[in-house]
Protein backbone atom coordinates (compact mmCIF):
# COMPACT_ATOMS: atom_id res chain seq x y z
CA UNK A 1 0.00 0.00 0.00
CA UNK A 2 2.79 2.39 1.28
CA UNK A 3 4.71 1.62 -2.22
CA UNK A 4 1.28 2.32 -4.07
CA UNK A 5 1.20 5.86 -2.57
CA UNK A 6 4.68 6.43 -3.19
CA UNK A 7 4.16 5.62 -7.14
CA UNK A 8 1.54 8.36 -7.29
CA UNK A 9 2.95 10.59 -5.26
CA UNK A 10 6.25 10.72 -7.81
CA UNK A 11 4.04 10.58 -10.63
CA UNK A 12 1.91 13.71 -9.68
CA UNK A 13 5.23 15.28 -8.85
CA UNK A 14 6.40 14.77 -12.76
CA UNK A 15 3.13 15.98 -13.74
CA UNK A 16 3.64 18.96 -11.77
CA UNK A 17 7.42 19.85 -13.16
CA UNK A 18 6.53 19.11 -16.29
CA UNK A 19 4.07 21.81 -16.16
CA UNK A 20 6.02 24.42 -14.61
CA UNK A 21 8.99 23.66 -17.18
CA UNK A 22 6.17 24.20 -19.90
CA UNK A 23 4.62 27.34 -18.55
CA UNK A 24 8.46 28.62 -17.73
CA UNK A 25 9.03 27.97 -21.98
CA UNK A 26 5.52 29.82 -22.63
CA UNK A 27 6.69 32.89 -20.48
CA UNK A 28 10.36 33.25 -21.43
CA UNK A 29 10.73 32.51 -25.02
CA UNK A 30 7.10 32.01 -26.93
CA UNK A 31 4.93 35.03 -25.44
CA UNK A 32 8.20 37.55 -25.31
CA UNK A 33 8.36 36.70 -29.49
CA UNK A 34 4.60 37.75 -29.86
CA UNK A 35 4.87 40.55 -27.27
CA UNK A 36 8.30 42.25 -28.53
CA UNK A 37 8.04 41.37 -32.88
CA UNK A 38 7.23 44.41 -34.32
CA UNK A 39 4.09 45.87 -35.93
CA UNK A 40 3.63 45.79 -39.72
CA UNK A 41 0.46 47.23 -41.77
CA UNK A 42 -0.56 44.73 -44.57
CA UNK A 43 -0.11 46.15 -48.11
CA UNK A 44 -2.78 45.60 -51.09
CA UNK A 45 -0.99 42.91 -53.16
CA UNK A 46 -4.79 42.52 -54.72
CA UNK A 47 -3.87 42.17 -58.30
CA UNK A 48 -0.45 41.88 -58.17
CA UNK A 49 1.79 39.14 -59.62
CA UNK A 50 2.42 36.46 -57.37
CA UNK A 51 6.06 36.97 -57.80
CA UNK A 52 5.30 40.82 -56.91
CA UNK A 53 3.43 40.19 -54.14
CA UNK A 54 5.72 37.41 -52.25
CA UNK A 55 8.81 39.98 -53.01
CA UNK A 56 6.57 42.73 -51.19
CA UNK A 57 5.14 40.74 -48.04
CA UNK A 58 9.08 39.34 -47.32
CA UNK A 59 10.09 42.75 -47.23
CA UNK A 60 8.17 43.36 -45.04
CA UNK A 61 8.83 40.44 -42.72
CA UNK A 62 5.89 38.86 -43.34
CA UNK A 63 5.27 35.40 -44.59
CA UNK A 64 3.64 34.55 -47.89
CA UNK A 65 1.58 31.29 -48.58
CA UNK A 66 -0.47 30.68 -51.92
CA UNK A 67 -2.94 28.96 -50.57
CA UNK A 68 -5.15 28.24 -53.33
CA UNK A 69 -5.78 28.80 -57.46
CA UNK A 70 -9.06 29.29 -58.78
CA UNK A 71 -10.31 30.66 -62.41
CA UNK A 72 -11.33 34.18 -62.46
CA UNK A 73 -11.89 35.80 -65.53
CA UNK A 74 -11.21 39.14 -64.10
CA UNK A 75 -7.29 38.87 -63.46
CA UNK A 76 -4.62 37.25 -65.55
CA UNK A 77 -3.23 33.94 -64.90
CA UNK A 78 -0.80 34.08 -61.19
CA UNK A 79 -2.18 37.49 -60.36
CA UNK A 80 -3.49 37.90 -56.42
CA UNK A 81 -7.15 37.80 -56.50
CA UNK A 82 -7.41 37.92 -52.61
CA UNK A 83 -5.62 37.80 -49.29
CA UNK A 84 -5.82 37.04 -45.84
CA UNK A 85 -5.13 39.07 -43.56
CA UNK A 86 -7.00 42.20 -45.85
CA UNK A 87 -5.56 45.17 -46.45
CA UNK A 88 -4.35 47.85 -43.89
CA UNK A 89 -4.34 45.32 -41.42
CA UNK A 90 -1.93 45.29 -38.55
CA UNK A 91 0.03 41.78 -37.68
CA UNK A 92 2.78 40.84 -36.15
CA UNK A 93 6.37 40.49 -38.25
CA UNK A 94 6.27 37.01 -39.36
CA UNK A 95 2.82 36.66 -39.64
CA UNK A 96 1.33 34.21 -42.66
CA UNK A 97 -0.34 36.16 -45.40
CA UNK A 98 -2.44 34.11 -47.12
CA UNK A 99 -2.89 34.28 -50.94
CA UNK A 100 -5.20 33.30 -53.68
CA UNK A 101 -4.12 33.49 -57.44
CA UNK A 102 -6.43 33.37 -60.34
CA UNK A 103 -6.04 30.10 -62.73
CA UNK A 104 -6.86 32.59 -65.60
CA UNK A 105 -10.27 31.68 -67.84
CA UNK A 106 -11.22 28.29 -67.64
CA UNK A 107 -11.00 26.88 -71.25
CA UNK A 108 -12.41 24.40 -72.82
CA UNK A 109 -11.74 22.01 -75.92
CA UNK A 110 -13.92 22.54 -79.49
CA UNK A 111 -15.78 19.72 -80.04
CA UNK A 112 -16.01 18.16 -83.63
CA UNK A 113 -19.53 19.28 -85.00
CA UNK A 114 -19.36 18.19 -88.83
CA UNK A 115 -22.15 15.98 -89.81
CA UNK A 116 -24.35 17.49 -87.21
CA UNK A 117 -27.71 19.00 -87.13
CA UNK A 118 -27.02 22.78 -85.68
CA UNK A 119 -29.83 21.35 -82.44
CA UNK A 120 -27.25 18.48 -81.58
CA UNK A 121 -23.88 21.29 -82.08
CA UNK A 122 -26.33 23.87 -80.00
CA UNK A 123 -26.36 21.74 -77.51
CA UNK A 124 -22.64 20.73 -77.51
CA UNK A 125 -21.56 23.55 -77.40
CA UNK A 126 -23.67 24.67 -74.41
CA UNK A 127 -23.25 21.73 -72.53
CA UNK A 128 -19.19 22.91 -72.19
CA UNK A 129 -19.66 26.56 -71.85
CA UNK A 130 -18.89 27.93 -75.67
CA UNK A 131 -21.81 30.02 -77.46
CA UNK A 132 -23.22 29.10 -80.73
CA UNK A 133 -23.43 32.54 -82.51
CA UNK A 134 -23.94 32.78 -86.27
CA UNK A 135 -25.44 29.87 -88.77
CA UNK A 136 -24.17 30.54 -92.46
CA UNK A 137 -26.16 28.21 -95.01
CA UNK A 138 -24.16 27.09 -98.08
CA UNK A 139 -24.90 24.66 -101.16
CA UNK A 140 -22.65 21.66 -100.56
CA UNK A 141 -22.31 18.01 -101.17
CA UNK A 142 -23.64 17.43 -97.86
CA UNK A 143 -27.16 16.85 -97.31
CA UNK A 144 -29.22 19.84 -96.40
CA UNK A 145 -29.28 21.01 -92.30
CA UNK A 146 -25.78 19.39 -91.47
CA UNK A 147 -23.44 21.35 -90.46
CA UNK A 148 -19.92 21.71 -93.05
CA UNK A 149 -17.86 23.73 -91.68
CA UNK A 150 -16.67 25.26 -87.95
CA UNK A 151 -14.95 28.17 -87.52
CA UNK A 152 -12.42 26.30 -84.61
CA UNK A 153 -10.71 23.01 -85.18
CA UNK A 154 -12.02 20.12 -83.21
CA UNK A 155 -9.82 19.98 -79.94
CA UNK A 156 -8.35 23.89 -80.08
CA UNK A 157 -8.66 25.46 -76.32
CA UNK A 158 -11.26 28.05 -76.12
CA UNK A 159 -12.10 29.93 -73.18
CA UNK A 160 -15.27 29.34 -71.75
CA UNK A 161 -17.94 32.04 -72.86
CA UNK A 162 -16.52 32.42 -76.94
CA UNK A 163 -18.77 32.27 -79.65
CA UNK A 164 -18.81 30.06 -82.63
CA UNK A 165 -19.54 29.90 -86.40
CA UNK A 166 -20.64 26.96 -88.28
CA UNK A 167 -21.63 26.60 -91.78
CA UNK A 168 -24.88 24.30 -92.48
CA UNK A 169 -25.43 22.79 -95.47
CA UNK A 170 -28.61 23.71 -97.92
CA UNK A 171 -27.80 20.59 -100.07
CA UNK A 172 -26.27 20.96 -103.44
CA UNK A 173 -26.18 23.75 -106.67
CA UNK A 174 -29.66 23.83 -109.12
CA UNK A 175 -28.55 21.21 -111.40
CA UNK A 176 -26.50 18.65 -109.62
CA UNK A 177 -27.22 15.13 -108.96
CA UNK A 178 -25.70 12.35 -105.97
CA UNK A 179 -24.70 9.41 -108.32
CA UNK A 180 -26.52 6.18 -106.89
CA UNK A 181 -24.99 3.23 -105.61
CA UNK A 182 -25.78 0.73 -108.71
CA UNK A 183 -23.05 -2.11 -107.86
CA UNK A 184 -24.73 -5.43 -108.04
CA UNK A 185 -27.43 -4.63 -110.25
CA UNK A 186 -28.51 -5.84 -113.09
CA UNK A 187 -27.87 -3.58 -116.68
CA UNK A 188 -31.33 -2.93 -116.99
CA UNK A 189 -32.05 -1.57 -113.61
CA UNK A 190 -28.82 0.27 -114.15
CA UNK A 191 -30.63 2.11 -117.12
CA UNK A 192 -33.80 2.77 -115.56
CA UNK A 193 -31.94 4.08 -112.02
CA UNK A 194 -29.93 6.70 -114.13
CA UNK A 195 -32.41 7.50 -116.24
CA UNK A 196 -34.93 8.69 -113.41
CA UNK A 197 -31.91 10.78 -111.82
CA UNK A 198 -31.20 12.30 -115.34
CA UNK A 199 -28.33 10.62 -115.52
CA UNK A 200 -27.02 7.67 -118.47
CA UNK A 201 -24.31 4.73 -118.99
CA UNK A 202 -21.33 6.15 -120.43
CA UNK A 203 -18.45 3.56 -121.38
CA UNK A 204 -18.98 -0.21 -120.52
CA UNK A 205 -16.31 -2.26 -119.76
CA UNK A 206 -16.79 -6.39 -119.31
CA UNK A 207 -14.67 -8.88 -117.69
CA UNK A 208 -15.51 -12.62 -117.24
CA UNK A 209 -16.82 -13.89 -114.29
CA UNK A 210 -17.88 -17.52 -113.18
CA UNK A 211 -20.20 -16.59 -110.02
CA UNK A 212 -22.06 -13.61 -111.26
CA UNK A 213 -25.05 -13.54 -113.90
CA UNK A 214 -24.29 -11.82 -117.12
CA UNK A 215 -24.58 -8.05 -117.51
CA UNK A 216 -24.08 -7.73 -113.74
CA UNK A 217 -22.60 -4.25 -112.53
CA UNK A 218 -19.56 -5.22 -110.18
CA UNK A 219 -17.91 -1.37 -110.48
CA UNK A 220 -18.82 2.04 -111.49
CA UNK A 221 -17.17 5.60 -112.11
CA UNK A 222 -18.00 7.98 -110.55
CA UNK A 223 -18.29 6.42 -107.32
CA UNK A 224 -21.90 6.59 -104.91
CA UNK A 225 -22.64 10.17 -103.19
CA UNK A 226 -20.51 11.98 -105.79
CA UNK A 227 -21.87 15.39 -106.92
CA UNK A 228 -22.62 15.47 -110.75
CA UNK A 229 -24.25 17.60 -113.20
CA UNK A 230 -27.57 16.60 -114.61
CA UNK A 231 -27.19 14.96 -117.68
CA UNK A 232 -23.37 13.38 -116.92
CA UNK A 233 -22.49 9.94 -117.95
CA UNK A 234 -21.71 6.82 -115.34
CA UNK A 235 -19.22 4.38 -116.42
CA UNK A 236 -19.58 0.70 -116.03
CA UNK A 237 -18.27 -3.13 -115.55
CA UNK A 238 -19.78 -5.47 -116.50
CA UNK A 239 -19.88 -9.48 -116.34
CA UNK A 240 -19.53 -11.72 -119.12
CA UNK A 241 -19.39 -15.09 -119.56
CA UNK A 242 -16.46 -16.95 -120.45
Amino acid sequence: MKNRLRKYSIITAVIFLSFLVFLLIIDNFVLPFYVEANEVKVPNIIGKHKNDAIRILTDLNLNPVIQTSRYDERFEKDFVIFQKPSPNSTVKENRRVYLTVSGGVQTVKMPFLINKTVRDAQINLERIGLVLDQIEEIESEFPPNLIVEQQYPEGKELAKGTSVWIKVSIGPKIGMVRVPNILGKSLGEVENILKSMSLRIGIRTYIHSSTLLPNTVVDQQPAENTLVAVGDSVNIVLTMNK
